[in-house]
């Protein structure tokens, strides 16, 4: 099943033939933006995210900082990737902040993690993070381990609202098959 547009933002998921009630929807899922896809679709039996996607359909139209504002694309990603996982350009960093101030960090910034750690299917599309600077544009940068150039993917909010909802209510009907 293909939620949205593949050319714009997408939420592509099926469940796994032959799966038999009782059972938990077990599947496969890849995200798409602008033509790119993210995620391996090919990754079988995994489970499917839920509340991931409820929060982003929540939140998306705030998920932005002021002390963002004046940061390339790749000076966001680093500072991103430095305080919730310890990386500069791809190489480890010497962390000095108290373990009180990286749960701190790690409350403020987690929200602007995309698909890292979401599931089986993502564990080899690199570190994603998304971003929206004035309320209605879409920004989902995604990078690996610095010897891969940045990509900077475009949608709108609307885009993915509509995703998200077409995903939440293919996957309430799948659990309610399986039940």
């Amino acid at each position: 099943m293909l939620f949205g547009e593949t050319t714009t933002f997408a939420i592509e998921a099926m469940s796994e033939p032959g799966l038999v009630a009782p059972s938990a929807v077990w599947g496969r899922l890849r995200i798409w933006c602008q033509g790119v896809a993210l995620g391996d679709f090919s990754e079988a039996h995994c489970g499917l995210p839920s509340g991931q996607f409820d929060q982003l359909r929540s939140n998306i139209s705030s998920s932005w900082l002021e002390e963002f504002h004046g940061l390339t694309d790749e000076q966001l990603f680093d500072a991103l990737d430095r305080l919730l996982y310890g990386y500069s350009q791809g190489v480890e960093v010497a962390d000095e902040r108290a373990n009180e101030q990286l749960r701190r960090d790690g409350d403020r910034y987690a929200r602007f993690e995309f698909l890292t750690n979401w599931g089986e299917m993502f564990d080899r599309a690199g570190k994603s993070f998304i971003f929206c600077p004035d309320g209605s544009t879409v920004k989902i940068l995604n990078g690996s381990d610095g010897s891969v150039p940045l990509r900077t993917l475009k949608t709108s909010v609307g885009c993915i609202q509509e995703a998200c909802d077409g995903y939440a209510a293919w996957l309430e009907q799948e659990t309610v098959r399986l039940k």
